[in-house]
């Protein structure tokens, strides 16, 4: 363009020197030509602070966040060194890396991936393993160390500079994390594991999320970091020996793209692209309006001979006069100049003036409206006006306005506040204040990828947009257990106690104004303090007192507990989760046999006096001893309690209550339903109207002042009437039957993953998966699905498996189990012929209706039995052998397959068969070898050594998981009609697998809870780009 300017001018000076020549020839020379081709803007471009980074790179990092494969396949592509080899030019790199990408991804994917390769977005990530790199070559410095240097890729000699930029030619070279290795020769080595450079050393390079690792690589292999560039000529060799040793297990290969600085000469042309110059930020341009507001002192009477004073009216020539540029139109209409000059002077004396009147501007906004509105190009026009508003804003004043785009607006300004704009994606609104160009890029490539993912499932687009556009629930704050049940003991009830008689019974009071902190006495069961303690303990003994003092004192509020054993509870953690014979002393137990025998003797008053009696036989005072209550101090309360009441004597009623166990059951049964609920973990606790707090008198007063704005408003909108019964009401509509705040607390760790990526692989791994399911659901499509990594060789994995047999034994119709058992200590052949039976049983019987049953009494049988010696193994092969035939032989499953599956059985086959299912787990879903997780849709929940996960807390995550993230989902997905897909092949699973797949991507999608509710507004004027 400066070029084009300096030739018309007559220069004939260098191109180097044409931006400085015309600087000063617009200085300096008075020619009516120079003043109209006079440039008045400044443009300015941000770049940023590091060194280019090649386009080819950028390319690959892009598909890298598509999908992991993808970035391997694109380097399979590349790395040959003809290839690319025509193009001469930038523009035609760009091309080939273009029409690649076409090849690789569909569209719109395509088209949003060539326009992120323009913005350079994925240079800040190439600079980061640039560092990594700087970082490597560092860590071996060549003085101190030569003989951890092997070589050099490019034969030159290595200059001991650790920056990439100064390597002395090394273009490539593999860190394994003790030595660097730059050829093909120490390489292949080092794979042999000959002389030095043997794989001894338990010190190995870190590696991190963002790292490109080669697919279905062995995860307990050595790691080996690769610093290359496709398009060098190093990368080819040392690249395909380390594919070809990760293939067969040796190492785990990563790649860690790297074009150091002077490398550029040793790769192709296409592979050095961009790596010279530096980024230009785009989105980020700048462009600065520059006027000159210096007074010139001129002296008229000194008038050099040949130069003559400037004319304004040349001046004013280059300024638009009503939207004319007056200088350009004698430049193309020179002939012209008179008449020109004479419109010129018209409309500078015309009588419109360039000033609005202030009734001019009441339509503006609406005029401008209607002006993009009914333009050709929208988009071009919003943006012409935009930036030269004030030279249209008189025509604009004068367009005659259309009174039905005028009350549209009008219609919609009730709606949204006047100048308020909003912006939405998929319904999801967008803080526009926070947006730029990478943002909004990122956001629409996101949900483009979603529906990507969509389609090649088969959904129609009509289910691809009501999925994306749906709003998912929000997570409530409140999290309800559900405590009914006949182990609840009420203190009180306030709306038939004798003692509440007198206070009003209207509910509409809630709604009336009181000073702060005043509470509300009204005959009605609106708060339910319900709380969960062993009567045994400290915690309990203060909890009962803090509790009798509230009720004393008449607060508004209803009070119960429930009390459990925590000897008790431990016993059943230590068998398999049921009901045991508990023949010692358990003071819990009998403090709960007593209650309940007071309770239905006498009355409940004298009851939790017997309870606050145990407190006061052993201590006689305030202070709480932490040791656990005596039996004798029990029986001396109970005697106190009922010697005057009683007709026979407390002693006599004690011995009797021992003698024939009564009571009994109901207490252990009331242990067994708090371990049940998973509050023993918490020790005391307050249950408000099914809120989890602590158990104490400030936290209790502050939970009701809580609870309080959520029943004045459902009284306000009606849904809360005299005769409701709240705690049915709260609890039925959003209760859980279990706690867990590993799963359900603000602070739990929440991690997702997709488990769409790896879903058109060859080697997928649910491609041949079974599933186990609760007896008589399998045919019935379910919405949520259990993955189980187990690791057979531990404790945690085998409790998991259990626990997960049971959680189907007990019934689950939306769910389904499937199991990811490997090994991670090698395996001994007892734990690998565990595994191939389990696989083989759930691979082939998996529908069968006692499956279950056999598998359920095969791993009980294995947790009894000690793991053999080596010496051993095959009588213990034997026991177990006759062991499943017997359990086949009783749930009806076919013994002669077990016996040929016995005869055919190898450790080494069910060894080798593991690493597809080990690249699935660590490799794909990042998990750490040797962990156990369930995979809920998605959501990975780790088990963590010393906490016990039940069979109950699947069935919360199952719970939680529908209602929050899959129910509205499977509900679209039952509704769609798949026309491209055989009805052979809509089965149930195919149900399944959609559900699972769907929800585990949409968990991972990042994007504000917060509506836009465009249907409610008035769309006639509507535009569609």
């Amino acid at each position: 363009m400066v070029a084009a300017r300096g030739a018309r001018s007559g220069g004939s000076v260098a191109a180097a020197a044409l931006v400085s020549v015309l600087l000063v020839g617009c200085l300096v020379a008075g020619g009516q030509g120079a003043e109209i081709r006079r440039q008045k803007n400044v443009q300015a471009a941000l770049r940023a602070k590091w060194a280019g980074t090649p386009l080819l790179l950028e390319a690959s990092e892009l598909l890298s966040t598509e999908w992991k494969d993808l970035f391997w396949d694109f380097i399979d592509l590349w790395k040959d060194l003809e290839k690319g080899s025509e193009c001469l030019t930038a523009k035609c790199c760009a091309q080939k890396i273009v029409e690649d990408a076409h090849i690789l991804l569909n569209e719109p994917l395509s088209s949003i991936f060539e326009f992120s390769l323009t913005l350079r977005s994925a240079s800040p990530k190439l600079v980061l393993y640039r560092q990594l790199a700087k970082e490597s070559l560092s860590s071996f410095p060549i003085d101190d160390s030569p003989e951890n240097i092997s070589g050099h890729g490019t034969g030159k000699t290595f200059d001991g500079a650790v920056d990439p930029g100064s390597s002395g030619g090394t273009c490539c070279w593999v860190d394994t994390g003790n030595v660097l290795l730059f050829n093909s020769a120490d390489l292949h080595e080092w794979l042999g594991g000959l002389g030095k450079l043997a794989m001894d050393s338990t010190e190995q390079p870190e590696l991190f999320e963002f790292d490109h690792i080669y697919r279905r690589t062995n995860i307990t292999a050595p790691v080996a970091i690769f610093y290359g560039a496709v398009g060098t000529k190093c990368f080819k060799e040392l690249h395909v020996q380390l594919v070809e040793a990760s293939k067969q297990g040796k190492i785990r290969y990563a790649l860690r793209p790297v074009l150091p600085s002077g490398c550029e000469t040793t790769s192709t042309f296409c592979g050095s692209v961009g790596a010279v110059d530096a980024v230009t930020l785009s989105g980020y341009g700048v462009e600065l309006a520059l006027k000159n507001m210096e007074y010139k002192a001129m002296d008229d009477t000194a008038i050099k001979k040949g130069v003559p004073l400037e004319d304004p009216k040349t001046e004013d020539l280059s300024q638009e006069v009503r939207g004319f540029i007056f200088s350009k139109i004698l430049e193309r209409k020179p002939e012209l100049n008179a008449e020109i000059m004479a419109f010129r002077d018209y409309l500078l004396s015309s009588a419109v003036s360039d000033t609005l009147e202030v009734w001019e501007l009441k339509d503006l906004g609406h005029q401008t409206a209607q002006r993009i509105v009914q333009a050709s190009d929208p988009l071009q026009s919003m943006q012409e006006i935009n930036q030269n508003f004030p030279s249209i804003v008189s025509s604009l004043s004068r367009m005659k306005l259309d009174d039905s785009i005028k009350d549209e607006i009008i219609a919609n300004q009730r709606m949204v506040p006047p100048g308020k704009s909003l912006m939405a994606l998929n319904g999801a609104l967008i803080n526009i204040e926070d947006l730029d160009l990478y943002l909004l890029m990122d956001m629409v490539h996101g949900e483009l990828s979603l529906a990507d993912q969509f389609v090649r499932l088969k959904l129609p687009q009509s289910a691809v947009l009501k999925i994306l556009s749906a709003p998912p629930p929000a997570e409530s704050n409140s999290f309800r257990v559900d405590f009914r049940s006949s182990h609840v003991h009420y203190l009180n009830n306030l709306e038939e106690d004798a003692m509440y008689r007198r206070w009003r019974s209207n509910i509409q009071e809630l709604l009336m104004p009181v000073f702060p902190g005043q509470m509300r006495y009204i005959r009605k069961n609106l708060f339910h303090s319900v709380y969960v303690l062993d009567p045994a303990s400290a915690c309990g003994a203060e909890t009962i007192d803090m509790m009798v003092s509230l009720y004393q004192d008449s607060v508004p509020i209803r009070f119960g507990i429930i009390m459990y054993s925590s000897r008790f509870i431990n016993v059943v953690e230590g068998s398999d989760g049921t009901l045991t014979n508990n023949d010692g002393e358990d003071t819990s137990i009998l403090i709960t046999r007593l209650f309940l025998y007071i309770k239905e003797t006498y009355s409940t008053q004298l009851a939790f006096q017997f309870l606050g009696n145990i407190h006061k036989s052993r201590n006689g005072e305030d202070d709480y001893n932490e040791e656990l209550v005596e039996a004798h101090h029990v029986e001396g309360a109970f005697v106190d309690s009922l010697l005057s009441t009683a007709k026979s004597h407390p002693q006599d009623v004690l011995l009797k209550l021992q003698k024939e166990n009564m009571y009994k059951q109901e207490a252990e049964e009331s242990s067994h339903f708090v371990h049940k609920l998973g509050l023993y973990r918490l020790q005391c606790c307050l249950l408000m109207n099914g809120l989890v707090h602590e158990a104490s008198e400030e936290a209790t007063m502050n939970a009701m002042n809580d609870e309080l704005p959520r029943i004045q408003e459902q009284v306000y909108y009606g849904h809360i009437q005299s005769h409701t019964d709240i705690l049915e009401k709260f609890l039925s509509e959003n209760s859980y039957k279990r706690y867990n705040p590993s799963i359900t607390g603000k602070n739990a760790e929440k991690k997702f993953v997709s488990l769409f990526a790896s879903y058109h692989q060859d080697s997928f791994i649910f491609n041949d998966m079974k599933y186990l399911q609760s007896p008589g659901t399998t045919d019935d499509a379910k919405p949520v699905t259990h993955l189980l990594a187990i690791d057979l060789s531990s404790k945690v994995g085998t409790k998991l498996l259990y626990e997960a047999i049971l959680y189907l034994m007990d019934g689950s119709d939306r769910a389904r189990v499937g199991l990811l058992l490997y090994v991670h200590t090698g395996g001994s052949s007892p734990i690998l012929l565990l595994k191939d039976i389990f696989d083989r049983t759930i691979s082939s019987f998996s529908y069968k209706e006692k499956v279950l049953v056999f598998l359920h009494g095969l791993l009980k049988f294995y947790d009894a039995q000690p793991l053999p010696a080596s010496s051993v193994a095959d009588d213990w092969t034997r026991t177990m052998m006759e062991k499943v035939y017997t359990l086949a032989a009783e749930t009806a499953l076919p013994v002669d397959d077990y016996k040929a599956w016995f005869k055919s059985f190898s450790a080494d086959t069910v060894l080798k068969g593991m690493d597809k299912l080990s690249d699935f787990l660590f490799g794909q879903l990042g998990l750490v070898f040797g962990s156990n997780a369930v995979i809920t849709n998605g959501r990975v929940f780790i088990m963590n050594e010393g906490k016990s996960f039940l069979a109950n807390d699947l069935g919360l995550l199952e719970s939680m998981e529908y209602d929050l993230r899959t129910k509205y989902i499977f509900e679209i997905i039952e509704e769609v009609e798949f026309a491209s897909v055989d009805p052979d092949d809509l089965t149930n699973q195919f149900y399944s697998d959609i559900a699972m797949l769907i929800s585990s991507s949409m968990s991972v999608r990042e994007r504000t809870s917060e509506r836009a509710h465009f249907e409610i507004l008035h769309a006639e004027h509507r535009l569609s780009f």
